[in-house]
């Protein structure tokens, strides 16, 4: 199809948007904090019905638990530590959102992630009642961090010690898909 004028483009781009064929979502290019780290990965977000879907392919990390948790901030200067703290828009305690919902853990909490012997790690939630953008618990803008050790949900944080690896979250557009 040849679109001849600015006009047309426009049009077509108001129909495309306006029947659902424009949808975002969101994704992190996960890397390690420290100098020369191995640990890399994607994490992918996607609003889907009942909340924020969450994917996660990461490699290079150590073998074991790991607590895996959206921060405050879109930042992941000074070894991750400039993305603040988890993500906890109601102040509500820490825990594990996924398996508690947000009025029983903080809106960033989403546990743990398992590495293999391999270094890689996967893992797919859905973080009820966020979005990517525009509601109450949305999530653009800000970073996915990996913690050193498993989140053992105490409070107020999960003592999941340092940061090893963390991405910021930013919007990227889908063309042909639907919402």
């Amino acid at each position: 199809m040849r679109i001849r004028s600015a006009a047309g483009l426009a049009a077509l781009t108001l129909t495309l948007a306006c029947c659902g064929a424009f949808a975002d979502s969101g994704l992190a290019q996960v890397k390690g904090t420290a100098a020369n780290s191995p640990i890399s990965g994607t994490v992918a977000f996607k609003d889907v019905k009942g909340g924020l879907r969450v994917t996660a392919h990461l490699m290079g990390l150590p073998l074991g638990t790991h607590g895996f948790h959206i921060h405050e901030f879109g930042s992941c200067d000074d070894a991750g530590r400039a993305a603040g703290g988890h993500y906890n828009p109601t102040g509500a305690k820490h825990g594990d959102v996924v398996k508690k919902g947000l009025k029983r853990a903080h809106a960033g909490d989403l546990g743990n992630i398992q590495a293999g012997p391999d270094g890689t790690a996967s893992l797919e939630a859905v973080v009820p009642k966020a979005s990517l953008t525009g509601g109450k618990y949305d999530v653009a803008g800000r970073a996915i961090v990996v913690q050193e050790k498993p989140d053992d949900f105490s409070q107020p944080a999960g003592n999941a010690g340092g940061r090893i690896a963390c991405g910021v979250i930013v919007i990227v557009p889908e063309v042909g898909t639907q919402k």
